[in-house]
């Protein structure tokens, strides 16, 4: 792409053509609009910016959590094969360094990919997964024993801070009917339980209460008005 100069502003800026303007993006966030950076590219940044590194108390960065999935094979997976420089540097590239690109499928028996912090974003969904969202379903999958992932749905920002927004799971198609259905069954279950649980709580506050009540009468009754 060739940017063509039109002129000098006032303050010696340059200033170009719309139509001459390129978005750059990071490896990882071309991605999200179809599209990758190619291997031999990777070592030829369009611009580099040097990272804003911040404490992970202040950015509330993502911790992962060694519980995350049923199975053993939680090995960390990056199917974009994403580059992980520290050199404080930030590389961005233009979309002549890019390729058509989509998330490769994932077979029943394929183990769910995930990022380095061992969840899957939903705007990267492999076909062949399903992202479910419903409460507390982590904990219906792993009694099942089925293979999960936890969703990244994507950053809040608030007061300068950054937090991750973790809800649902993604499982392999094939399995997500079951998790339906038994997920349906499980909350039902909680469902009672908890009205049961209330249920005994009101009973014991009753009981308070009359035997309260009762022992005020007696002690009345015993010793009088004097009370």
């Amino acid at each position: 792409i060739t940017f063509v100069l039109m002129h000098l502003c006032a303050q010696g800026e340059l200033v170009y053509k719309r139509k001459d303007i390129s978005i750059a993006r990071e490896q990882h966030k071309w991605l999200y609009v179809g599209r990758k950076v190619r291997d031999n590219e990777l070592s030829n940044p369009v611009k580099l910016l040097k990272k804003v590194e911040r404490k992970a108390k202040e950015t509330g960065e993502f911790k992962a959590l060694k519980t995350y999935g049923a199975t053993s094979n939680a090995a960390v997976q990056d199917s974009c094969n994403i580059q992980d420089r520290n050199d404080g540097m930030l590389r961005l590239y233009g979309i002549w360094q890019t390729n058509v690109w989509k998330p490769n499928p994932v077979l029943p028996h394929d183990p769910i990919p995930v990022n380095q912090y061992r969840n899957i974003e939903k705007a990267l969904i492999n076909p062949g997964l399903v992202h479910l969202e419903y409460h507390r379903i982590s904990i219906v999958a792993k009694k099942l024993g089925i293979p999960y992932a936890p969703c990244l749905l994507g950053f809040d920002f608030k007061a300068g801070d950054t937090k991750p927004k973790i809800k649902g799971i993604v499982v392999h198609e094939h399995n997500a009917t079951l998790l339906r259905e038994a997920h349906a069954e499980w909350n039902d279950h909680a469902l009672e339980q908890e009205e049961h649980k209330r249920k005994s709580e009101i009973y014991k506050r009753w009981r308070r209460l009359v035997i309260g009540l009762r022992t005020k009468q007696r002690l009345e009754k015993e010793y009088g008005g004097g009370l």
